[in-house]
C-alpha cells in the first residue's frame, strides 16, 4: 500500500510541481532578459498569444470547477506588469471547488503545451512548421510564467489533491491486492 502511495505522490504530485516550477522559472528569467534588453512594451506584445491562452486556460479550468468569475483581463499592458489576470472566487466549503484550485494555477503550463504540441503537428513536416517554431514559442515561453499569485492559488487546492491522491492510492490496493486475500 506505501508503494503504491508514493509512487502516485512521486507521478501525480511531485514531478509535475517540479516540472512546472522549472519551465516557469525559465519563462520568467526570459522575460526578465527580454524586458532588459528591449522594453516592456514590446516583451508585451511579443507575449500577446502566450498571455491570452495562459489567461484563457484559468478562466476554462475556473469554470470547470464551478467558480464564480468576478472578472478577468486576457491581455492589458499596465504599469504594474501584469499583463492578464483572472479574479475569481469559490465556495470554501466545497471540496470540488477547493481541489480546483491546484489546477486553475498549474492550466497554463498543460495548456500551452498542447495548443504548441498540436500547432507543431498540424504544421509538421512543412515549411509552415518553421513559421510556427518561429512566431509562437517566444510568445508561449513568456505564457509559461506562472504568477505568484498562481502558486498560491495552486497551494491552497493542494491538500485537497493530495486526499485525491490517498483515496486512488486506497482503491488502486484494493483493486489490486484485495480479491487475491479471498
Amino acid at each position: 500500500m506505501i508503494d503504491i502511495l508514493i509512487s502516485h505522490i512521486i507521478w501525480w504530485f511531485i514531478v509535475p510541481v517540479i516540472g512546472a516550477y522549472f519551465i516557469s522559472l525559465m519563462s520568467q528569467f526570459s522575460t526578465q532578459w527580454a524586458i532588459r534588453h528591449s522594453s516592456y512594451k514590446i516583451v508585451a506584445v511579443l507575449g500577446f498569444l502566450g498571455v491570452v491562452i495562459h489567461e484563457l486556460s484559468h478562466l476554462l479550468v475556473a469554470l470547470i470547477f464551478n467558480h464564480k468569475i468576478v472578472n478577468f483581463k486576457l491581455w492589458q499592458i499596465s504599469d504594474d506588469g501584469v499583463l492578464g489576470y483572472v479574479n475569481h472566487t469559490y465556495n470554501p466549503k466545497s471540496f470540488y471547488q477547493r481541489l480546483g484550485n491546484v489546477f486553475i494555477g498549474l492550466a497554463p503550463i498543460l495548456v500551452l503545451t498542447l495548443v504548441f504540441y498540436a500547432l507543431t503537428k498540424i504544421t509538421y513536416d512543412s515549411l509552415w512548421q518553421i513559421s510556427v517554431i518561429i512566431f509562437f514559442l517566444p510568445s508561449f515561453i513568456l505564457g509559461f510564467n506562472l504568477s505568484k499569485a498562481d502558486w498560491i492559488n495552486f497551494w491552497y487546492g493542494t491538500p485537497f489533491y493530495l486526499i485525491v491522491i490517498i483515496v486512488t492510492s486506497v482503491i488502486e490496493f484494493a483493486t489490486d491486492y484485495m480479491p487475491r486475500l479471498f
